[in-house]
């Protein structure tokens, strides 16, 4: 916690005693009153404490954002064996790489990436 934190939070500790205090005096106007003024500070508290940590939680977006922003674009996956493409995600053959759970039917936008990586690949061969 932050100074002005334990202040607030302390400050409405005392109120909240002095104010149980003066309960058992049979004062009740002055018991509203300090237990009002504890239950406003320990509202500022609270507030305090969450825009505290809303501020480190958008600096910690903010640099995991720069730092993926900084490291490019995620690589295109490579071919794992010669039939990759002809295969439809089937069992491959035996030089596939490919784990078997991950030998299944793709989505359009894994096959959109598939088919320009074949375009790639026939470009370079």
């Amino acid at each position: 916690m932050t100074r002005p934190e334990i202040a607030r939070a302390l400050g409405a500790t005392v109120l909240a005693s002095v104010g149980t205090a003066t309960a058992f005096h049979h004062l009740w106007w002055q018991t509203g009153v300090f237990w009002a003024l504890a239950l406003f500070l320990a509202q500022g508290t609270v507030r305090e404490r969450r825009a505290h940590h809303d501020r480190q939680r958008r600096d910690r977006v903010a640099a995991e954002r720069t730092e993926l922003a900084a490291r490019g674009p995620a690589p295109l996956p490579v071919p794992c064996c010669p039939i990759w493409k002809s295969s439809q995600g089937a069992v491959h053959g035996a030089n596939c790489t490919r784990p078997p759970p991950a030998r299944t039917t793709l989505h359009d936008a894994e096959q959109r990436i598939l088919d320009q990586l074949d375009d790639d690949t026939r470009d370079t061969a």
